[in-house]
């Protein structure tokens, strides 16, 4: 329970007003508001079960760090393979399974209940970056 005290001064008389309410409700109902997923960069986990009132994990990673990182991505950017080309779609399409396998091994042994490309989330404070720990489980 959280007390609010308000003195007010008119004139020469001060006056005291104490009013006593609890704000638990209001705390979760503004700590949610605080809270901005964007659910388009959602890389793993379930946007809509997430509780952002809650204390889950959550981590964000750099996408584009993670498949320069990957072989096949190494390969596209060495060899500048054409954006478009059949040798690009097929390196594209390893590079992602990659990816999507190291983000699941690392959301899986650190309890994240999300991973958010960086600046998809914001306003919540059990945060870490998790690109280096992906880019390792590669």
């Amino acid at each position: 329970m959280k007390t609010i005290v308000v003195t007010l001064a008119l004139l020469s008389s001060p006056m005291i007003l104490v009013a006593s309410a609890d704000f638990s409700a209001f705390d979760a109902i503004m700590a949610e508001a605080e809270v901005r997923l964007d659910r388009s960069k959602v890389r793993h986990g379930d946007a809509a079960s997430f509780d952002p009132a809650g204390s889950a994990k959550v981590a964000t990673v750099r996408s584009t760090d993670v498949y320069n990182a990957t072989p096949a991505g190494k390969i596209i950017k060495k060899e500048g393979v054409e954006k478009g080309s059949a040798r690009y779609n097929t390196l594209i399409r390893q590079a992602t399974k990659t990816f999507k396998s190291a983000l699941k091994k690392v959301a899986n042994s650190s309890n994240y209940v999300l991973i958010v490309e960086q600046g998809g989330i914001s306003g919540y404070t059990n945060v870490t970056d998790a690109t280096s720990s992906i880019i390792s489980a590669i």
